[in-house]
């Protein structure tokens, strides 16, 4: 599962982005602010996180590890830019999360217009 703020502008093209390019579909995703999502957060005691999680195997991923496994979900070109990612200090690419993360509400402004979904996609939207 995806979780992520859905009132962010930079998320909402995340979410088009992986919507447009995963060959899996399979992927699950959730709004933050949903009960699902404010249960899953509480469930891994990730309350305080406004952005990306990835939630897998019972497991919860943030920052850095969040977006290398929607890479790796996507496969491809993103996949193998999260394999070069995961050489570099996990440190260094979690402070480059948390500065996009800071500022991510202002590099995409919201989009509205509305996400065309097919049924098969809209089913995977949970709330």
């Amino acid at each position: 599962m995806l979780v992520f703020d859905a009132d962010c502008g930079f998320c909402d093209h995340l979410v088009r982005f992986v919507l447009s390019r995963e060959q899996r579909h399979d992927l699950l995703f959730v709004p933050h602010s949903s009960p699902l999502g404010l249960r899953l957060r509480e469930q891994h005691g990730l309350q305080q996180v406004e952005s990306l999680l990835w939630v897998e195997d019972g497991r919860a991923f943030i920052e850095w590890q969040a977006v290398a496994h929607t890479a790796q979900y996507l496969g491809g070109a993103p996949a193998r830019l999260a394999v070069l990612g995961n050489l570099l200090p996990r440190r260094l690419m979690n402070g480059g999360y948390r500065l996009i993360a800071r500022i991510r509400k202002g590099l995409a402004r919201s989009t509205r217009n509305c996400l065309l979904l097919t049924a098969a996609q809209q089913a995977r939207f949970l709330s």
